[in-house]
């Protein structure tokens, strides 16, 4: 794209000092500029490069519960899942483009990860973020519909709705039997009961439509005169005076932009906030040198550290009135520990998956409607990055996954998907799936077959993070320290998931939304 004259800053938005720029409007980009706006000193602007849907009714399809949104409001990035050497694996890797980022488009999944996750974080440095300390902030997102008491919130932004268990189609219900026969038992909330077991998918849902940080935080606060969202902006890179974040540059409709601040905040997500910062300066030197960036400040873990839960899916055609019209994918889960200690698996059921959607089901499948057992390796050692091949603005980012690198990963994918493949197999859901693609008991009994399927078929589950992770200033890889504050600079943090020093043991949107309430009260009381 060709860039014609630069302007302060986007049309229409003032040529002011702001008081925080918010680069990214997703999961906690959202968040922060709620938080920080209610302020009415402080003046606040989100910069988004998708659309905003917030001061009109969003599309259906962003507010339709039923299943994650995959095209049209989406970045459409394809990622290299798996080791570097095998550049030929590439796999679809949609990311929200919207106001609300993948909280607008996700599975509308609300599970917290485990307390021991936090208690991980604590360890490597990273005290603030122990379990004791991040609960308060569980509970201030939500407002739990179904439990009450020390462990959930009552009136926070994000609904909690779980599936009833007496309204469960065949299928989930078949998926839950089979999983107490196996020695899961049936947990009512999953949300505060940490061990192993089955039960609802707690849903940031209301009225069947997805609540997204959109929805929830942004929107009620657009009223206000010191907030200023500008839609279709993307942020090129940080401006900096020296060691110091004064604004950023980006481009709007063809033209380039620079817009001043007292600080800045890069919640661009895990894929994006790497190059934005590689761009100002910020990253490994001798990175940067090779992209004609020169070297600001030296952090060579920004870009590295990128994680993703690997899974194996096992796709089937669902037997006639195993599922019903209407049914969303996720109703039911369940988390199993395959080595002593907390649960290192989660075991989704996917209900009622029309085909048309993932149009390889299509031709596979030969039926209108699938279903799935997925096994997803909770705490992977596995380790990709995303890098940039040029400086330019509009080039795509390299995303290597590096899923199932590991050998360890390997050797935990194949017992989980060993447990998974027993629900599949087990009399309850035998009896409602007519077909399993690919996958036979020969495959899943030999280790040496196993080994080889598992490795070929893993996937990602789109939960990236890491790649700016957090850490305290003598950890060479740290990006940002425990409060969200890139090291070495001022006025500069990254708040999304790029500063989860490991993943959490759950799809991340409900931890990456804790993580913007906590930074968002460290930010409130800097100034």
């Amino acid at each position: 794209m060709l860039e014609t004259a630069t302007e302060a800053g986007p049309a229409g938005v003032p040529d002011i000092v702001w008081d925080d720029v918010i680069v990214g409007g997703g999961s906690a980009g959202c968040v922060l500029a709620a938080r920080l706006s209610e302020n009415p000193e402080r003046r606040v602007l989100l910069l988004e490069a998708g659309s905003d849907t917030t001061l009109a009714p969003p599309p259906q399809a962003l507010l339709d519960a039923h299943a994650p949104v995959l095209d049209g409001h989406n970045w459409d990035h394809a990622a290299y899942t798996g080791p570097a050497s095998e550049r030929g694996r590439r796999y679809p890797y949609p990311t929200g483009k919207v106001v609300g980022g993948s909280s607008a488009v996700n599975g509308a999944m609300a599970v917290r990860a485990l307390p021991d996750d936090f208690d991980a974080w604590a360890r490597a440095g990273n005290p603030e973020w122990a379990w004791d300390q991040v609960l308060p902030y569980f509970r201030k997102v939500e407002s739990d519909h179904d439990f009450r008491g020390e462990a959930h919130g009552d009136f926070g932004p994000i609904p909690i709705r779980r599936p009833r268990a007496d309204r469960l189609g065949p299928l989930p219900q078949a998926f839950v039997k089979a999983c107490a026969d196996l020695g899961l038992p049936f947990v009512p909330d999953l949300n505060a009961d940490a061990r192993s077991g089955c039960g609802p998918t707690p849903t940031n849902v209301a009225d069947r439509q997805r609540v997204s940080t959109a929805g929830a935080y942004l929107a009620p606060a657009r009223s206000r005169p010191n907030l200023t969202v500008c839609e279709h902006s993307q942020v090129d890179r940080v401006v900096l005076d020296g060691r110091c974040a004064v604004g950023v540059r980006g481009r709007r409709g063809g033209r380039s932009f620079r817009v001043r601040a007292q600080r800045v905040t890069v919640s661009a997500g895990a894929l994006a906030t790497p190059g934005i910062l590689q761009r100002s300066g910020i990253g490994d030197p001798t990175t940067l040198r090779a992209l004609g960036v020169a070297p600001v400040a030296a952090l060579p873990g920004v870009g590295e550290n990128l994680v993703d839960h690997p899974a194996v899916v096992f796709w089937a055609v669902p037997a006639p009135g195993a599922c019903r019209d209407g049914e969303p994918w996720h109703q039911v889960l369940a988390r199993a520990a395959t080595t002593p200690g907390p649960p290192d698996f989660q075991i989704y059921l996917l209900n009622n998956v029309a085909t048309d959607q993932l149009p390889i089901l299509t031709g596979l499948l030969g039926a209108p409607i699938a279903a799935a057992v997925s096994a997803m390796l909770l705490n992977p050692v596995s380790r990709g990055a995303v890098r940039l091949p040029n400086a330019h603005p509009d080039t795509a980012p390299v995303i290597d996954l590096q899923l199932a690198s590991a050998p360890a990963d390997v050797e935990r994918l194949m017992a989980g998907v060993r447990l998974a493949w027993q629900i599949v197999r087990s009399g309850p859901m035998a009896d409602l799936l007519d077909r399993v693609l690919l996958w036979n008991d020969r495959m899943v009994e030999d280790d040496a077959r196993l080994r080889r399927a598992v490795t070929s078929f893993v996937s990602p589950t789109w939960h990236a993070a890491g790649t700016a992770r957090m850490g305290p200033a003598g950890d060479p890889r740290a990006v940002v320290d425990p409060h969200c504050r890139v090291h070495g600079m001022d006025g500069l943090r990254v708040v999304d998931a790029s500063a989860m020093p490991s993943l959490p043991s759950a799809p991340p949107n409900l931890s990456c939304i804790m993580l913007a309430e906590r930074a968002a009260e460290w930010m409130d009381t800097e100034r």
